[in-house]
């Protein structure tokens, strides 16, 4: 259990992270490189989709594997704490590109990890419904 809320901890700091980045590279002037156009826009935009489905997915195995009100306590914290940390961080549209790119690989890591090796329980078998027999 301690190692489910660890790791759910984890999941939402590094989202929290990569969701602070990413919002402060989508409202620069300036991006950097690569995120630099209109082409560029389209590969920022397919990126935070994708980090965003890894989120999602990694807040469902979290959801499924522990089933408390301490969830909600454990994301917000996590959410909360890698957004102040990356904002602290924030310096120039270079470092938010690193930053989010950085945040979204720890993300891509700790999804991998949970879902193969920690898959959330079973759910209980379902009992066939009682036919009542007609006299």
């Amino acid at each position: 259990m301690l190692m489910v809320m660890l790791l759910g901890f984890l999941i939402s700091l590094a989202a929290g992270w990569t969701i602070a980045a990413a919002d402060a590279l989508f409202r620069a002037e300036e991006r950097p490189g690569i995120f630099r156009g209109t082409a560029g826009m389209i590969l920022l935009l397919i990126t935070a989709a994708v980090g965003g489905l890894t989120i999602a997915g990694a807040v469902i195995w979290f959801l499924q594997s522990m089933i408390s009100a301490a969830v909600v306590v454990i994301l917000a914290g996590g959410l909360v704490v890698g957004g102040a940390a990356s904002k602290k961080l924030h310096v120039n549209a270079a470092g938010d590109a690193n930053r989010m790119m950085l945040g979204f690989a720890v993300l891509l890591v700790l999804y991998a990890l949970v879902w193969t090796y920690l898959p959330p329980p079973p759910a209980p078998p379902e009992a066939p419904a009682a036919v009542p027999t007609s006299k």
